[in-house]
């Protein structure tokens, strides 16, 4: 194990509409959410101009079918707001990369 790595942390993110665990990842440059959660939440989305592949950690590719623009993003109390992309087979739920942070 690298000791410049840092540990996956889960935490507990919600918004007005949905609850969900959400997956830290301090390597990530993008927040990202599963397709089955943003329809869950019925929030609209930005599909204009999407045509983006966004680059696994393990070197595939993965098609982003549209953006769900500032996404309200409440973890203890703290809220912020992001950009999340939305891939129909991310392996995990929502993915809070480095704009969250």
């Amino acid at each position: 194990m690298s000791h410049n790595a840092t540990p996956l942390c889960e935490l507990k993110v919600l918004n007005s509409i949905h609850e969900e665990v959400g997956l830290l990842d301090e390597g990530s440059e993008l927040v990202v959410i599963h397709k089955d959660v943003w329809k869950k939440m019925r929030a609209p989305i930005n599909k204009d101009g999407i045509c983006m592949c966004m680059q696994t950690a393990n070197g595939s590719s993965q098609d982003m079918s549209g953006c769900l623009e500032m996404l309200e993003i409440d973890v203890d109390g703290i809220k912020t707001w992001a950009h999340a992309y939305i891939i129909a087979d991310a392996p995990y739920h929502l993915l809070l990369g480095h704009p969250w942070q």
